[in-house]
């Protein structure tokens, strides 16, 4: 895969834990009531943590949860941060396989963990063991757990697919107004013209803390970006031994 950053200052180690075991609140929240999503069927405690401190545990009514970005938005008003990646396959095959992935699987990786996804449409709870895994869709809000410092810090992240354009190649998510950062998220797929499907992923985030968006943001979801889009390319990579393709070695 190639990968493009403009990021080039390095991030302290030490800096990075004081301002994560400072900034992140490691509150243990206690449920309350009947809790209308199944907590024991969520692995990551802070995944848990979150939904019972923002009382969507308890939450009959997913349409509820609204996203942080809206349509009267200025993105100039927001930090952005735009990555590339290239993929050896063809366009309309790494199209639908984004499409129509496994949701869970698509999620899943060394720092990011799926927890649990809310479907507004439906108003219905798919947990990590759940099967059939259903495709992504607009409506559906995911709850993932981001592992920092091989874990040593973890940090719960909710966002809403908001946008899927089938005629401009879009998949578009936005943080929900519950974390930390505000913000959306865009990937736009591209024909490179040689075989192979360019994909641009653009962020627009702010959090109202300035170390985090200039120094923090852009270091840890450089980090989780790539690892999103290398899930997929291996997801693709298994699809294509089974059908006896190759891929092109990077």
């Amino acid at each position: 895969m190639i990968f493009k950053t403009e990021l080039s200052r390095k991030v302290s180690i030490n800096g990075i834990l004081l301002f994560f075991l400072l900034g992140v609140s490691c509150q243990t929240a206690v449920s309350r009531g009947t809790d209308t999503i199944k907590l024991k069927d969520i692995s990551q405690r802070k995944v848990r943590n979150y939904l019972v401190s923002k009382d969507i545990a308890r939450m009959v009514d997913f349409s509820l949860i609204h996203s942080s970005w809206k349509k009267e938005f200025n993105k100039s008003d927001f930090n952005i941060q735009e990555k590339e990646f290239y993929l050896n396959y063809d366009f309309s095959l790494v199209w639908e396989s984004y499409r129509h992935v496994n949701s869970i699987k698509m999620w899943t990786g060394k720092s990011v963990r799926f927890g649990v996804l809310l479907s507004k449409p439906s108003n219905t709870v798919v947990y990590e063991g759940t099967l059939p895994s259903p495709e992504i869709d607009t409506g559906q809000v995911y709850f993932l757990n981001l592992r920092l410092m091989k874990g040593f810090v973890n940090v719960p992240v909710a966002f809403e697919i908001i946008n899927i354009d089938q005629a401009q190649q879009i998949i578009e998510f936005s943080y929900i107004d519950s974390n930390k950062s505000k913000g959306k998220q865009s990937i736009r797929f591209f024909d490179n013209g040689d075989g192979r499907t360019r994909i641009v992923h653009t962020s627009y985030f702010k959090s109202g803390s300035p170390l985090r968006d200039n120094l923090f943001y852009p270091w840890f979801h450089t980090k989780f970006i790539k690892e999103f889009h290398g899930n997929m390319r291996q997801l693709m990579n298994n699809a294509a031994v089974k059908e006896n393709k190759t891929e092109i070695i990077e």
